[in-house]
């Protein structure tokens, strides 16, 4: 096959770069740089160095133009590519999902390491993820506990497709439903569960002043923003959940607004709720609340 050889390697990681740098600090544009570079040559960064002068083919000379287009003009790398990397699985990724964030990354990984302390004495669970968006942490979840059973349920039809593409690709069974929470008559045919978990929309409307205007302008608002009058509707609706699909004994896992995560802890509190816990993110921040539901032990 004869190819048109354009620009190299090297020379369109450095004009990426360069061209992004007014919409990013210069190590954010040049890692999203590096993302271009890996998903189009499909190397590492090592190997791209040791290949550097190699030129690109007509083909990927093609997808870069369009590729460094939509990123001059705002739109995020992970939308551009369709990828995003969430605990060591890529997932699919459009505007109808929020991209996974590195903070529910440390929500998987605190179930992870809280519950294979026990997965000796119960290694088979129900689990349940509210919201699941792309299926991130359903998935990531399954990927780790290939025995568990797990459902995934949504608002959004867009993004349960999503998240079944998700499951697919990365060869997990999930069971789907689509199911507002917030709706009175929420489906009660789902089992009753020993896990359920939660990255629900948490961030009031005020707060998209302070907010980047590629996340604003990209990403979807219903997954992000709740009122300013009641910004833990979502949270109040899910501890009401737990009350008849929660087993004994079970836990609850939010990811939370660092603002909001002790009105949550109280929420759980007042609804009999035990061993409750604020845990800081990598950053710092109040971002994971737990507890467990009275009863026996799991």
């Amino acid at each position: 096959m004869f190819y048109i050889w354009v620009v190299g390697i090297k020379e369109a990681y450095q004009s990426l770069a360069e061209s992004i740098h007014p919409l990013y600090d210069l190590r954010e544009a040049r890692n999203i740089a590096d993302l271009v570079m890996e998903k189009l040559t499909g190397w590492e960064r090592s190997k791209r160095i040791v290949h550097a002068d190699l030129q690109m083919t007509e083909d990927q000379q093609t997808k870069f133009d369009q590729f460094k287009y939509e990123l001059l003009h705002g739109r995020p790398v992970q939308y551009v590519l369709r990828e995003a990397w969430f605990y060591g699985f890529p997932f699919y990724v459009d505007e109808h999902v929020l991209i996974p964030r590195p903070e529910t990354e440390e929500l998987v990984d605190l179930i992870r390491k809280e519950q294979e302390v026990r997965l000796k004495l119960h290694e088979k669970k129900n689990i349940l993820d509210i919201g699941t968006g792309s299926g991130c942490i359903a998935i990531s979840l399954k990927k780790t506990f290939p025995d568990w059973e797990i459902w995934a349920i949504d608002d959004s039809e867009s993004a349960l497709e999503i998240a079944r593409k998700n499951a697919s690709a990365l060869q997990v069974e999930l069971h789907f439903n689509r199911i507002n929470i917030l709706h009175p008559n929420v489906d009660h045919q789902l089992p009753p569960f020993d896990i359920i978990v939660s990255n629900p929309p948490y961030i009031p409307e005020i707060d998209k002043q302070e907010m980047a205007k590629h996340v604003l302008d990209y990403e979807p608002h219903q997954a992000l923003f709740v009122t300013n009058n009641d910004p833990l509707q979502f949270y109040k609706s899910i501890i009401k959940f737990t009350e008849e699909h929660l087993m004994r004994g079970g836990n609850l896992y939010f990811e939370t607004h660092s603002s909001y995560a002790h009105q949550v802890a109280a929420l759980m509190e007042e609804n009999l709720f035990e061993e409750i816990e604020v845990c800081k993110d990598l950053q710092g921040l109040d971002r994971i609340v737990k507890g467990r539901r009275p009863g026996a032990s799991l």
